[in-house]
């Protein structure tokens, strides 16, 4: 190498392995090769060095779901990630991709963006010899960084969601059932309070829980003077529900679930997902019968 040679002789001519005198060009483009590789390690320690903070807050993460503390996992997310149920799709998440089984991580790609933004790319090494494709988006909070969105890749022991994919039917009917589960409560109770605690952050500061009220006021009129009605919201709260169109994503990212319930009269539906955090949070629905 012509370190080597440098280091060996102090001249200013470097010779191959036969003794034979490097020309000027040589001599420069070697010059050059070791200036670029420089340059190169010093990028390489300024973006390790700017990403650190990503690093440290998703290893310690994933530390707390290891040992099952989801409640200090939680702690590592943005504001706008969380909602009331945000600690069930953490339990989820964890038991999902036998997290208490973690063996490592490894990040292959990190990068900060402007401004407050960065992301991981990498994969959850499980004790089993489970690989899990994964990118973790973050967010700026102050001086701290904070887990916005969770992306496992179409290789990882889940379904991805990015890149148009959709989650398994298992999930969209689960999806979809805690959906229509938390409109009736809401119904039944005449308070959307804990409705619009479940939905996603972008429409929470569109709407509120009065605005809910008053657009499903039809419903609750039934409910309200019609006592027979009471068994059929009843029943949609514990039926399957049938998807009348393939589940999509549309291009603004949304997650599109159009069904019904098979009960008299029909109750057909069509709820509207976008993810945050560790999944699909409801940014739209249309309900009726």
């Amino acid at each position: 190498m012509a370190s080597d040679a440098v280091a060996s002789h102090n001249s200013s001519e470097q010779h191959d392995g036969n003794g034979m005198k490097a020309s000027p060009f040589v001599r420069k483009l070697l010059i050059g090769v070791g200036s670029i590789a420089a340059v190169i390690g010093i990028v390489v320690a300024i973006v390790f060095q700017a990403t650190s903070g990503l690093t440290k807050v998703a290893d310690n993460f994933f530390e707390a779901l290891k040992q099952g503390d989801t409640d200090q996992a939680l702690k590592y997310f943005s504001e706008q990630a969380l909602n009331q149920s945000s600690k069930e799709n953490l339990d989820d998440f964890r038991v999902d991709n036998s997290l208490s089984d973690l063996k490592n991580l490894s990040w292959s790609n990190r990068s900060i963006s402007m401004p407050g933004g960065g992301e991981l790319t990498g994969t959850v090494h499980l004790k089993n010899g489970q690989n899990i494709p994964l990118t973790l988006s973050f967010k700026k909070d102050g001086e701290d960084w904070k887990i916005y969105s969770i992306k496992k890749e179409a290789a990882g022991i889940v379904d991805g969601v990015d890149g148009g994919e959709l989650p398994s039917e298992k999930r969209l009917i689960r999806l979809s059932r805690k959906t229509t589960s938390r409109f009736v409560d809401a119904i039944k109770t005449n308070d959307f309070s804990s409705f619009y605690g479940a939905i996603s952050h972008v429409w929470s500061l569109e709407t509120s829980p009065e605005k809910l009220s008053q657009v499903f006021k039809q419903f609750r009129k039934i409910y309200e003077t019609n006592p027979a009605s009471h068994q059929y919201f009843e029943s949609l709260a514990t039926m399957q529900p049938i998807f009348t169109e393939k589940p999509s994503i549309n291009q603004s990212s949304f997650l599109v679930v159009s069904g019904k319930y098979n009960v008299k009269p029909e109750f057909t539906f069509v709820y509207k997902y976008i993810f945050e955090g560790l999944g699909w949070k409801l940014v739209g629905i249309e309900a009726k019968f």
